[in-house]
This record gives structure tokens, sequence and C-alpha cells, in this order.
């Protein structure tokens, strides 16, 4: 039986299901499954065109969708361990946009992305789930709705809601293990600073047992440092082409592709520097997980946390770091495209765009390495 006549079939029995069963609701309109969902009718369209949720057009034009469908579709995420990307959605209150885009919500490891728009934020929202998601304002009809669907929506099991209303009280409060309740401050950075000094004192963050700091987000790092594949992998020419021309652009006698694991600094790719990893307290690159963005170290002497870090001493005595984040596709830092001198140095504005536009371009190739391996399983599977 062709595909077609099976859809053809597939569509004609639901469309007299419809019909026959509409008091028990079979079928159901794409408003219908939203609101089974707990997501927006919008999500729920994304949804449907994207293929998540099969259905079909009635002879009118109108859209359907099996109820069954719906209901493994909720089954399927109460099951399933769902991924998250290691970004932060903050819906800002009315003109604090800018002012959170300028804030950021440092050390927490994510890429913060801001809007001020709730369609924008739906429609960001309808594809892999944050693992941070901030509302603002919940004092507001329309943001107290969207918190509520948010919390009550299994695809968002594992992201960390936050609802900041000025009726809250000052210090953060968790009212369930994903949701948390917060004052929304008239100084953003303010508000941005309680919230990271929460969650990195409620799970994450910091630790007086190491010599460094982690992100918050560090226990999803390492998942995606380990699911990547690349800590111990054959040498790769493609890298290795990368590495020299950061090296290059920069003028540094020492260039390197790191991947940073709990206990190593494993280098993918080096040039001017002997040896295949080392211990993950002598990485400078533990500073560019922190700040989530390329991070210069013009004099390393003068960093008090740097102080006993043995690198600085002979043989090797390094006075000079730069590192730019390499991302998974999922935006989890697992480590940089770094250089470093043994003189303290600047970087220039061209400089700087290089060791970046290189990671970029590290970050893309590790996609291409991930889609690869998949097409290879996939060809053995098939034999």
């Amino acid at each position: 039986m062709s595909n077609c006549i099976f859809l053809q079939i597939y569509h004609f029995y639901y469309i007299i299901a419809a019909k026959v069963d509409d008091d028990v609701k079979e079928v159901l309109t794409t408003a219908n499954a939203a609101e089974l969902l707990g997501v927006s009718t919008r999500t729920a369209q994304l949804w449907v065109e994207s293929g998540q949720l099969p259905s079909w057009k009635t002879p009118g034009g109108h859209r359907r969708i099996p109820r069954q469908a719906v209901l493994d579709l909720i089954e399927d995420a109460v099951h399933e361990d769902l991924g998250v990307r290691a970004h932060a959605m903050i819906f800002a209150g009315e003109g604090r946009g800018e002012r959170w885009r300028a804030a950021g919500l440092p050390a927490l490891g994510l890429i913060v992305d801001v809007s001020e728009n709730i369609e924008t934020l739906r429609t960001s929202l309808a594809s892999i789930p944050p693992m941070l998601v901030i509302i603002e304002n919940t004092d507001e009809k329309s943001r107290r709705r969207l918190a509520y669907s948010l919390e009550h929506d299994v695809r968002f099991k594992n992201t960390v809601i936050i609802s900041s209303s000025i009726r809250n009280a000052l210090n953060p409060v968790a009212v369930g293990a994903n949701r948390i309740r917060t004052k929304m401050l008239p100084d953003v950075s303010a508000t941005s600073a309680t919230i990271v000094g929460y969650l990195l004192s409620n799970g994450g963050g910091a630790t007086e047992r190491l010599a460094f700091r982690t992100p918050w987000n560090e226990d999803a790092r390492l998942k995606a440092v380990a699911t990547m594949g690349l800590v111990g992998s054959a040498p790769d020419l493609a890298f290795d082409r990368l590495v020299r021309l950061a090296a290059h652009s920069t003028s540094a006698p020492i260039a390197m592709f790191t991947l940073i694991t709990q206990t190593e600094q494993w280098f993918k790719s080096r040039v001017g520097f002997d040896g295949n990893a080392t211990p993950r307290d002598w990485a400078f690159c533990n500073e560019t997980l922190i700040a989530n963005e390329l991070t210069v170290l013009e004099d390393l002497t003068k960093l008090e946390n740097l102080a006993q870090n043995p690198t600085l001493c002979a043989p090797y005595g390094f006075r000079f770091y730069a590192g730019a984040p390499v991302r998974d596709p999922l935006g989890f830092v697992l480590g940089s495209i770094c250089v470093i001198d043994m003189v303290p140095r600047t970087l220039s504005g061209a400089e700087r765009e290089a060791l970046t536009t290189i990671a970029d371009a590290a970050s893309s190739l590790v996609r291409t390495r991930v889609l690869e391996h998949e097409v290879q399983n996939l060809r053995r599977s098939e034999q």
C-alpha cells in the first residue's frame, strides 16, 4: 500500500471518528490540543507544522488532531528524560529589555535571550526547552498565565522557571522542584544578581572544595562533553588547521582547542605545547566557562585566584591567556579555542574578532562531526 493511499485512509478514518465520537472528543481542534497540553495555541500550531503532532485538514479547511496523539505526546514527555538548551529566556518587563541584555546572567553558563514580546517568547519556547526561564512582572494577568502554563507543561519539567513580581518577597523562594518566586527590583542589575546568587547557592556553581569556580549548569555541561565523544578521539586535521590559524592571527606561540572534563583539560588540538592534557585546576579555560564569552587575561600574575597555578612558574612561565567558547549544538560550552603567551599583552579588536570567529568555526565543526557520527550509526543499524 503506498504512503499516499495510507494517509488518505488514515485521514478518512479520523474524519469519520470525529463525526461519530465527537461527544467523547476523539478528535481535537488545535485550540483543544493546546489546552490539553498546557501550551499556547501558537505552540501547538508549530508542533503541527513540524510534524510533532499528526493532523489533517477537513474538507472545510479546518485542522484536526487525533486526541490519542496528544495523549501519547504527554505520556512520552512524562517518561522521557527531556533535554534542554544552554539558554536562559528572559521575558523582560516593559522597557527593561536592553538593561537585561547589558546585565546578563553571569556565571550561569547560559546564552541569554531577552524579549519584551510574548509571542516572540512563545515561538522561541516551542523548540527545545531552555534551562532557565525568567518571566518578569507576573503581576500582569497575561504574564502570570504564561508562567502558570509553563510550570504545568511536562515539556518544561527540566527547566527552572522564575516568576518575578513586584508583590513577591525580596528573597527568592522555591515553590516547587523547578519553580521560584522572586521580587522584581527597579534595578535590573540587582534583580539579575539576586537570581544568580540564589541559583549558585542552591544547586550549582562555585564550590569551596575546588580550586576553581564552575558555572551553574556544570552538571549538564559535563554531560554534553561526554556526549560529544571528542575527549580521547583521534587527531583531526580540520581542528588542527583552526588552532594554527588562532596562533597565527594573534601572533601567539601557543594555541589550543581544549575540552574541559570534570578532572582535566584535554587538548583536541594544540601547537607550541607538549602533552595531551593537564589537571583541570591548571586550566585558564575555567575562567572562560564562567564568563561564557571571549575571555582575555592580560597579565596572569595579577590575578589572585591564579596565584598558585603551576603554569605561571618554570618551565612554563605563562603570562597571558585569551579563550573563546566552543559550544555543542545545544549551546553548552565544551572548552575553548585559546592562545597563550609568555609575556603580558593585549589583543587588538581584529585579534579578538578573529579568535571569536575561529571558536565559532570550531563549534560548527563539532556539529558537523556529530551529524557524521549519527549518519554512521544509522548506516550500521541498517546493515
